[in-house]
């Protein structure tokens, strides 16, 4: 009887030694989604249930990660498909979906607080449905552009700035349970008072507030935001 446990247990050897080497990967065996491009001060990624990675300039970023920036911190996110996305002090954002592979083309993240930019890359010019920026109160859909905002866990600003291919056109559409307002001007954005308010119609944004969003994104050194195109 021993001896037919002993043979038994030496049968389920290899499976159990292959089951446990798959829990050993590491949590990040899948392919990168980007690269940090710049940071200032302080910034963590985290993945759920490992433990929050530092970044510095060149950490590699992944699909599941969570970002978060400290007080008087900044970090720039360049994604494989050349999408940025700029992070201000004490913003936090999920990278829920990334895949740039012919035909499973997509980006999704998550803004939870925060100021933040960002300028779609390869996935949103090929098939601008393919990436979504989620608030905690709208969500943003993009048709080649270059957005700047900032959110909370109850309102929300978001103002469509200048491309950086100044010929190119560029539109955004915020939408929400309560209604949706598509903004095709730079300089021109939207508010969301509450989780329970649709969008604002487009209106030329104040320069107090285009500044105050400016200002925390641009502490980032060597990296020139272009301002929204107000007349």
């Amino acid at each position: 009887m021993q001896t037919h446990r002993h043979s038994a247990l030496a049968k389920l050897l290899p499976l159990i030694l292959y089951v446990c080497a798959i829990f050993a990967l590491p949590a990040h065996a899948a392919e990168p989604a980007g690269t940090v491009d710049a940071i200032k001060g302080a910034a963590w990624a985290q993945a759920v249930g490992d433990l929050a990675r530092k970044l510095e300039k060149g950490t590699l970023i992944y699909q599941g990660d969570v970002i978060r920036t400290e007080k008087n911190s900044t970090v720039q996110l360049l994604f494989n498909d050349q999408t940025k996305f700029y992070l201000g002090s004490n913003t936090e954002m999920s990278i829920n979906k990334f895949s740039d592979r012919q035909g499973e083309e997509g980006l999704a993240t998550h803004i939870f607080k925060g100021t933040f930019r960002f300028v779609s890359g390869l996935i949103a010019k090929n098939e601008p449905k393919a990436m979504k920026v989620g608030l905690a109160v709208a969500l943003i859909g993009i048709r080649g552009t270059n957005v700047v905002g900032e959110a909370d866990a109850t309102s929300a600003t978001v103002i469509l700035a200048e491309p950086e291919e100044t010929a190119k056109k560029t539109s955004i559409e915020v939408s929400n349970q309560y209604g949706s307002v598509v903004i095709d001007e730079p300089g021109f954005g939207t508010e969301v008072p509450d989780a329970h308010s649709p969008p604002s119609p487009a209106r030329r944004m104040s320069l107090e507030t285009v500044g105050n969003i400016m200002r925390s994104l641009q502490s980032i050194q060597r990296i020139n935001i272009p301002r929204p195109r107000m007349h």
